[in-house]
């Protein structure tokens, strides 16, 4: 229904007026000037209507080249590493919604998709709040009406997810009660990821017990259980002290009886299907628990679209019309709450296993996708490569720095609102409202300020009353 000049097709006009004026040249972007549209995210000088879903609409006036209210579109044909910051109740888990909903099957069809193949998603979800992409907003429940009222102003009806499916940690309590009990095979996990997981250096003598006993099971299924026996056994260790195994072995008990892990874990093959969101629901989780499910996801993904996209150019090569390995061609990975799992500060089973997957990952079709309200706490090199940023209202100046040296683009050196010019860009992310953003496109000469369009399934991230 966009890119047409019918006012009959055309999503609501809901900003009829500027708050916001920005001095700043638009120098280089993709604007359509018929139906008004911003595309971002695309390399080249294609402006085609296709492999677009929905972000919102351009909240602000421009003199040199004024796009405000226009519709702002996000090319998703080209993988990305996409950077969400902002206080709590910015919206930037909204964020995560939204383009979850554009890039899903949806239960009906919707303008929000310009000609897309859906992409299959898989979501860390550390508050347990995305299951509601299941369902629509209802009328019944009162934190929905603004929503529904929204989706009637933009003229976007309500929706859900043709295909999700929601997994809880085994042996946790169940939100929903349909949830897949999900664990980690022992032997998935890398040396140096068990040692960030029990807090040892990897250079010291518990590191040692660590590296030997895997070592001694390596290709085989092991369990918990088995490493516990290989430390405990005595013949195992001369000249190693049995108090040094113990500080191995008491925390490895606790996982024995955790349920976290099981012999026969999560086989990343089965959430590789086309178009299929899979919501991992890890609240209940320690914070290291959740980087080590992280790390799993990240290296799997990493390892089985990296092979399936190398056969598949080869077969493409040699003309062979016999491949016929049945996986989508891309995979969104997001992560809310990306300094639990990356930070920079602490031992962390997942930031190496992201630092590969966003500097290799484009070949294997995979994007990337962090939120969080601790800009300054997330590892540097997963954010060196971004190429789309969404800056959502922050507050302390160390978030604001580290939020703004991510920015993909040239930064607004000036704006007025309220009567008041603002010449400092980290006073403007303080100016902010909730569901506003400026969106750092590389291939965009400068940020620009756009209001995120309402959800279309059941938002599950407001606050309690």
């Amino acid at each position: 229904m966009a890119f047409s000049t019918k006012a009959s097709e055309a999503f609501g006009r809901v900003i009829e007026s500027a708050a916001f004026s920005i001095a700043d040249p638009v120098v280089k972007c993709r604007y359509i000037s018929k139906g008004s549209n911003l595309i971002l995210g695309r390399t080249g000088s294609d402006l085609s209507a296709e492999k677009l879903i929905l972000l919102g609409k351009v909240l602000e006036s421009c003199p040199s080249n004024n796009m405000l209210a226009a519709d702002v579109w996000l090319d998703v044909s080209f993988p990305h590493v996409i950077y969400i910051s902002g206080t709590r109740g910015s919206g930037k888990s909204f964020d995560l919604g939204v383009l979850i909903e554009g890039i899903s099957s949806l239960a009906t069809p919707t303008p929000i998709q310009q000609k897309l193949e859906p992409i299959t998603s898989i979501l860390l979800d550390t508050q347990n709040q995305f299951w509601t992409l299941k369902y629509e907003p209802k009328s019944q429940i009162p934190e929905h009406l603004a929503q529904l009222k929204d989706l009637q102003e933009w003229r976007i009806a309500p929706n859900s997810l043709a295909n999700v499916e929601l997994f809880s940690p085994k042996g946790a309590s169940k939100l929903i009660g349909t949830e897949t009990e999900f664990s980690i095979r022992p032997r998935d996990v890398e040396f140096s990821e068990w040692c960030a997981l029990l807090g040892q250096e990897v250079y010291s003598p518990q590191g040692h017990v660590l590296r030997s006993a895997l070592a001694r099971l390596s290709n085989t299924d092991f369990s918990i259980a088995d490493l516990l026996r290989d430390i405990g056994r005595d013949s195992n260790w001369p000249g190693i002290s049995e108090n040094t195994r113990n500080a191995v072995k008491y925390k490895l008990d606790d996982y024995e009886h955790s349920g976290l892990f099981d012999v026969a874990g999560l086989e990343i093959s089965t959430l590789l299907k086309p178009g299929k969101c899979n919501v991992f629901m890890v609240r209940e989780l320690s914070d290291s628990d959740k980087s080590l499910v992280a790390a799993i996801i990240a290296k799997a993904l990493f390892r089985t679209m990296g092979d399936y996209h190398s056969k598949r150019k080869l077969a493409k090569f040699r003309g062979d019309a016999a491949f016929n390995e049945q996986l989508p061609s891309r995979v969104w990975l997001l992560i809310d709450e990306a300094h639990v799992v990356a930070g920079k500060d602490t031992q962390s089973p997942a930031r190496d296993a992201l630092v590969e997957f966003v500097k290799r990952g484009r070949d294997a079709g995979l994007s990337l996708v962090l939120a969080t309200q601790q800009p300054s706490a997330v590892d540097d090199r997963i954010l060196s490569q971004i190429n789309l940023s969404f800056n959502h209202r922050l507050t302390f100046q160390n978030d604001v720095a580290s939020a703004i040296s991510r920015v993909p683009t040239k930064i607004v050196s000036s704006m007025r609102t309220g009567g008041v010019t603002i010449p400092d860009f980290g006073d403007m992310l303080r100016y902010l409202d909730s569901g506003d953003c400026f969106i750092g496109d590389q291939s965009t000469s400068r940020t620009m300020l756009v209001k995120i369009r309402p959800r279309v399934t059941a938002h599950g991230g407001y606050s309690p009353t």
